[in-house]
This record gives structure tokens, C-alpha cells and sequence, in this order.
């Protein structure tokens, strides 16, 4: 009983504050060099007192519930590890973190079920990233598959999470980090679809509200609209218009435009037939009603929310749709789909 009550007690070593004591030590009691040097520099940085330092190790003990053999050390003093509370604490968060994230000026966010589902669709190669709950990880085991694949990044997360990385409630449990759209010139995008017979443009004139524009891209989409000119193709990446339009950016052409005038000068010049859409009738300007007007194959159907004179005197047909007294006119995006449906009857 002795010998064991002798072998748990700690073992103690005193050690001089000696230079000679320092080279007499074993390779096997100082270790790696680097880690003798760390603690030598540190107890002669704090050895000011005259008297020796006393080093205390604490005795291996075997693990009884184990079958195996290797002794276990004994975890159990107060001065335990700080890592080992900081490993038990983290939750595992996304890789790109959520209030440290900073969106670069060539991605953007894109959220909501169908949204996501259209980039995966149309443009794959761009998802950079995917946040997801688990409750829809179903919806998206395409995608995830795909993700895995390509070893790119996916992380399953609360609601609260991507709450917080979208700056709204309203994403549907799923979002992705997706590399923006490089828009096309009006002169590429007729180079693209200068043999097709049918073609329909929309240009799209201070709409900057991204609910609206949503919608009109929706309504576009739903009629195989092909492309779109805009001034600022930016308004493309706001989440809200993602969301408003369900997917149906992903289907369409954007085309920049700084100067509308000449771009409707180009569209006439490839055979279009320009339309402008007013918001309201007005008795100083000569329209035509819906229903008596006739399309062409091609047409450029020009949409504003303020009404631009210079514009409409560029339209070969004005056209507004007719209300009565409860309301005299439509939301842009409404009226915009009724125009597009007549365009599509008469193609």
C-alpha cells in the first residue's frame, strides 16, 4: 500500500536559477528547443526573487473504465486549458460569417425559392456560395449535389442567420451568393437576335422603385421578353426586384443605355416597331387605344413612370389603356403585362 500511495503523490523536481543546471537538463525533460526556450525566457523575466524555482507534474493516471492500456492524464486542475472552452463554445457558423461579411462589388444576394432556383437554371456557373435551413435542403438537393461537385461552399443555417446576411424576412429559407450579370450594349444584343423573326424589346424609363421593376421583368418573362434596356442595369441586382420578379431576371437580356434616343434610332433603323406606353391618357398627346393598334414582328415597347415628351415624340404609336372614374390608371408593372399579351395574341 505503500509503494502506490508513493507513486500518486506528484513528483517534484527543485531546480537552480543556474546556468550549469540548464545545460545538465535531458532532451526528454525540455522537449522541443523552442518550447524550453519559452519557458526559460519566461522564469527569467519573472525570476527577481533569489530563491528556487519548484516544478510540479502531475503523475499519469490509468483510466479504469477502458480496457485499454495507455494512461490518461489527469484533466481535472482548475488551471485547465483556455482552448478547450473556447472549442466547447463555438457554433459552427457559415464560412462567410454574417455580420463580418462584406458583399463585393461583383456578387450580389439573391433569395427566395424560385430566384434561386433560376440562377441554378440559367446561370450556375455564377453561385459563388448557398445558405440554407434545413427545411428546405429538400427543395435544393439538385443544387446541393451540384455544389458538392464543383467543391463549392454551402452552409445549413437558422432562419435568423440569413434574416440577418439578406436585411429582410422575406427570403423563403434560401439564399446565394451570386457573381452580377455583365449587361450587353444594344449592338451586341442585335447581333445576337438580329435572325429571329418575332422579337420584343422593353425599355424601361425611370422605374426605379424595385418592387415595380420586379414585377415588369416578371410580366416580361412570362412573355418571352428577351431583352431589356435600362439606364442603371444595377436596378437588375436589388434583392427586392430579384424577389418581385421570381426568377424571371434570369431569363431576360439586361441592355445599358445612357442615351434612350439613340437607342430608339438604332431600333428603328433594324426594323422595330417603337411603342410607348403612357401611364395615364392625356388629352395633349395623340394615343391610340389598345385594342386598335397593330404590332409588328419586332417591337420596342418604351415604359416610363414620369411621362418624357422627347421620348413619345420618338414612338411611331402611343398607346394607353382605358380606365374609368373609380380608377383612372394601373400600377406600371399591371399595365405593362396587359400590353405584352396583346403583343404576344397578335405575333
Amino acid at each position: 500500500m505503500n509503494d502506490i500511495s508513493e507513486k500518486s503523490k506528484p513528483t517534484v523536481f527543485y531546480a537552480k536559477n543556474s546556468q550549469s543546471n540548464v545545460k545538465t537538463r535531458s532532451a526528454k525533460d525540455k522537449g522541443s528547443d523552442h518550447q524550453y526556450k519559452r519557458k526559460n525566457d519566461g522564469f527569467q523575466s519573472s525570476s527577481k526573487a533569489k530563491h528556487d524555482r519548484i516544478e510540479t507534474f502531475r503523475p499519469k493516471i490509468a483510466d479504469k473504465t477502458k480496457k485499454s492500456s495507455k494512461p490518461q492524464f489527469d484533466l481535472s486542475d482548475e488551471h485547465e486549458s483556455p482552448w478547450q472552452k473556447k472549442v466547447r463554445d463555438n457554433d459552427q457558423t457559415p464560412t462567410f460569417g454574417y455580420d463580418e461579411y462584406r458583399q463585393k462589388k461583383e456578387e450580389t444576394l439573391v433569395y427566395t425559392e424560385n430566384s434561386c432556383k433560376a440562377v441554378f437554371k440559367h446561370r450556375r456557373t455564377a453561385i459563388v456560395k448557398l445558405f440554407i435551413t434545413q427545411d428546405m435542403t429538400y427543395q435544393f438537393k439538385d443544387l446541393i449535389s451540384w455544389l458538392v461537385k464543383q467543391r463549392l461552399g454551402y452552409d445549413v443555417v437558422s432562419t435568423e442567420q440569413i434574416t440577418r446576411l439578406t436585411q429582410t424576412p422575406h427570403h423563403g429559407g434560401v439564399c446565394l451568393i451570386v457573381k452580377k450579370r455583365i449587361p450587353l450594349n444594344l449592338p451586341d444584343y442585335l447581333s445576337k437576335y438580329d435572325d429571329k423573326v418575332n422579337d420584343c424589346i422593353i425599355a424601361i424609363d425611370d422605374v426605379n422603385n424595385p418592387h415595380n421593376l420586379g414585377g415588369l421583368i416578371r410580366s416580361a418573362a412570362f412573355f418571352g421578353i428577351n431583352g431589356v434596356i435600362l439606364r442603371q442595369t444595377n436596378l437588375l441586382d436589388s434583392g427586392s426586384a430579384m424577389r418581385v420578379a421570381e426568377g424571371g431576371i434570369e431569363a431576360i437580356e439586361p441592355i445599358k443605355s445612357d442615351d434612350f434616343i439613340a437607342s430608339i434610332d438604332i431600333l428603328k433603323q433594324h426594323g422595330y416597331q417603337v411603342v410607348a406606353l403612357l401611364p395615364c391618357q392625356l388629352k395633349s398627346i395623340t394615343s391610340t387605344e389598345l385594342y386598335q393598334l397593330k404590332f409588328k414582328k419586332k417591337v420596342a415597347l418604351v415604359i416610363f413612370q414620369q411621362i418624357n415628351t422627347k421620348l413619345i415624340n420618338c414612338a411611331d404609336n402611343v398607346v394607353y389603356l382605358k380606365g374609368n372614374d373609380n380608377m383612372s390608371a394601373l400600377n406600371i408593372s399591371v399595365a405593362t403585362g396587359i400590353v405584352l399579351s396583346t403583343i404576344k395574341y397578335q405575333s
